[in-house]
């Protein structure tokens, strides 16, 4: 006879072992160490409407998700004097592994209404550079600004580099923007049309006619006209910069990021 004990006993096991295990949040220190910060962020990741001065208090303590709805309020009111704000704590959002919030803080960088000082201009730089390194939306974005050379200095290999990274990544109008750099040069970088030979057969593979028309009508420029076969983006670029982590462990956060440092 079966024994029901030990039948209930392994049908308890078996679930516990079919039962996935949440995976744990680790907390910024600063909200780890603080019960009201934790009950602050429970009640928002539940769906309550925080204020401006709770958002500000969890971003300033490192929460991704408070300081980019922080940052959406800040922009949202449409004066130039809050765009420097919202851009700092878009670059907060965008470390503690809010990718979402990446769009916004280049698209702050690019309009040229914002004013930052140096020091905060310093931190937004290191977060896109960092984040550049695994993202080609942040890589393109910051490529972007180099070759403009505002609100950052202007550095145009390094934006050159970049913009082939996220062409590789299959960010095919990076490669358009990466080949019209070659064909029409640079301050002390004269024309070099060849080189644009690569970004401009990774753009033949995109799924948009209009930038493969493009990348056609280029690539006929030089030597070759278009190539038989589009050449594919290189299996281990596609793999570096394509995987996303889904970790919900933050990074360590300089400092500098804390607040609102000028």
């Amino acid at each position: 006879m079966r024994n029901p004990m030990l039948h209930a006993g392994l049908l308890l096991a078996m679930l516990a072992a079919a039962t996935p295990v949440a995976a744990d949040v680790v907390l910024p220190p600063a909200i780890a160490a603080s019960p009201r910060l934790k009950d602050l962020r429970r009640s928002m990741m539940a769906g309550r409407e925080l204020s401006d001065s709770q958002l500000q208090v969890l971003a300033d303590a490192g929460e991704g998700l408070a300081a980019a709805r922080y940052a959406r309020r800040l922009e949202e009111r449409g004066l130039v004097e809050y765009l420097d704000d919202a851009a700092h704590y878009y670059s907060i959002a965008v470390y503690a592994d809010r990718e979402f919030a990446i769009p916004r803080l280049v698209a702050i960088l690019r309009g040229g209404e914002a004013e930052f000082g140096p020091a905060r201009l310093r931190n937004i730089r290191e977060v896109l550079d960092r984040e550049a390194r695994t993202d080609p939306v942040a890589a393109a974005g910051l490529a972007e600004l180099l070759l403009r050379g505002k609100p950052f200095e202007q550095d145009v290999p390094r934006a050159r580099e970049l913009l082939l990274a996220a062409a590789e990544a299959g960010d095919f109008k990076a490669g358009i923007r990466l080949a019209q750099s070659h064909f029409t040069g640079a301050p002390g970088l004269p024309p070099d049309p060849e080189a644009a030979r690569r970004p401009l057969e990774l753009a033949l593979s995109s799924p948009d006619p209009g930038v493969q028309s493009i990348a056609r009508t280029l690539l006929n420029r030089l030597p070759g006209g278009v190539p038989e076969f589009p050449a594919a983006p290189s299996a281990m670029a596609a793999e570096d910069w394509t995987t996303v982590s889904l970790s919900l462990r933050p990074r360590l956060r300089p400092e500098t990021l804390q607040g609102a440092t000028r």
